[in-house]
């Protein structure tokens, strides 16, 4: 059970909270070369799709791409936009891709093969694997193990740019901090989580007459289509420029701190359901949506205890060996029996199946959200996430408080990470408009 993915770890090299979800690394790196050999031996369906200053994107590397995002979204709920849809915004992550592997190059930025290494060993490690488990759960997903290699050194290459170009540039004051945190402890505004869903119509921070008033004509267009009816979330993924469009613009749980102000301003303000916008920012036009809305106590962690059966695979005889196990402990059999007869997770099965306390988006969302539902003592039904299919115990929940330092530390990284997202959206662009591009129809 692959819970935290290569992009996770490489987040945490640079904050401590939880993996960031909007971030421009997660939407521009999403193949390597490596994937030109996916589909080689289709080699009449090989063609360049894109021209990127000396470099080109292959259709290979498209249909490889499209291929690995459906695999990864396999264990979601919510429909997949069109293919076509897909297709378009992939081939463009590709080539933001392609700008950053040229930018890299041109000065002298790489990725030593020791910190790949160590960054599987990491992935591995994260998910309660060794390296030759992890290798062979990736096989029976049908992920190529040097695909996922090369991935990897391309996630690492993207965080080094951006560690370089943008981190270095980012501040935060004592005086933020504090503010941060005494708006946390003294209005009840920021104490709530905001589920947002974001569409973003970009247009450049010095744009023209002509730029503005076209991208004014494609958010008029946006509204029409919400207006009309049509779901927020097929809308984003066929319409957006931002960086979760194909996760249907969902940015995530955001206190409002956590916002640019332009946002957060606008979130106050919001009941569930409710759509504002054309909202102005450097970046362009925005449309938010509040699609959920629930309290939060700062100083304090909610955590939950539980434990499972793992299988990993996607086989429907996996799920039905689930159901009759979820059945015999229903009937009388003890959960940590079943757990170490079936469980293929090493680092639980042999205590029965139980899981370290954990808090929110320290598991993938199926768990979390499958965990949530359930109340103490309550075992669920088989579900699926990326990697294979899980029975789920919660077994207790408790609360425990954060100290001062603890809440400094983390409005800290609240902040940092904020100033990030929004510089490294601009940055991204500006590398892109300074580019030659050729889509080839």
């Amino acid at each position: 059970m692959i819970y935290k993915t290569m992009s996770n770890v490489i987040n945490s090299m640079v904050r401590s909270r939880k993996p960031l979800a909007t971030a421009v690394l997660l939407s521009i790196v999403v193949l390597t070369s490596m994937q030109r050999m996916a589909f080689a031996q289709d080699v009449e369906l090989d063609r360049i799709l894109a021209v990127v200053n000396e470099g080109v994107v292959l259709n290979s590397e498209l249909r490889a791409s499209i291929a690995f995002f459906k695999q990864q979204r396999a264990s979601e709920a919510q429909n997949l936009p069109p293919e076509n849809i897909i297709a378009e915004r992939l081939l463009d992550q590709l080539i933001d891709r392609e700008v950053m592997r040229q930018h890299a190059q041109s000065i002298g930025v790489s990725v030593d093969p020791g910190s790949v290494n160590r960054a599987l060993e990491q992935i591995a490690s994260n998910n309660n694997m060794d390296a030759l488990r992890f290798r062979e759960t990736l096989r029976q997903q049908g992920i190529d193990f040097e695909m996922f290699r090369a991935n990897i050194e391309q996630d690492l290459l993207v965080q080094r740019l951006i560690e370089r170009d943008v981190q270095s540039r980012i501040r935060v004051s004592q005086q933020e901090i504090d503010d941060f945190v005494d708006s946390l402890k003294d209005n009840s505004a920021e104490n709530q989580q905001y589920r947002i869903s974001h569409i973003l119509i970009a247009s450049p921070p010095e744009a023209d007459d002509e730029q503005l008033a076209d991208a004014e004509s494609r958010v008029r267009s946006v509204f029409e289509q919400l207006e009309a009816g049509e779901e927020f979330a097929q809308v984003a993924a066929s319409s957006s420029d931002g960086a979760r469009a194909l996760q249907g613009g969902d940015l995530g749980w955001r206190n409002l701190q956590e916002l640019p102000e332009f946002l957060s301003t606008a979130a106050r303000d919001m009941n569930v359901g409710d759509i504002a916008g054309p909202l102005r920012s450097t970046n362009g036009f925005h449309i938010v949506r509040l699609a959920d809305l629930q309290s939060n106590d700062p100083t304090a962690r909610q955590e939950t205890l539980a434990r499972h059966i793992f299988i990993s695979g996607n086989s429907p005889e996996i799920q039905q060996t689930l159901t009759t196990a979820r059945a015999e402990i229903i009937n009388g059999r003890a959960f940590s029996d079943v757990a170490k007869e079936l469980s293929e997770d090493p680092n639980s099965a042999d205590n029965g199946g139980e899981l370290p306390w954990f808090t929110a988006d320290q598991m993938p969302p199926r768990m979390e959200q499958t965990a949530s539902s359930l109340a103490p003592n309550t075992i669920s039904e088989p579900f699926r996430t990326q990697f294979g299919w899980h029975l789920l115990e919660v077994l207790d929940r408790r609360e425990r408080t954060i100290d001062e330092q603890v809440l400094r530390d983390e409005a800290n990284n609240a902040l940092r990470q904020r100033k990030l997202e929004q510089e490294t959206q601009t940055w991204a662009r500006q590398l892109r408009d300074e580019s030659f591009v050729d889509v080839r129809s």
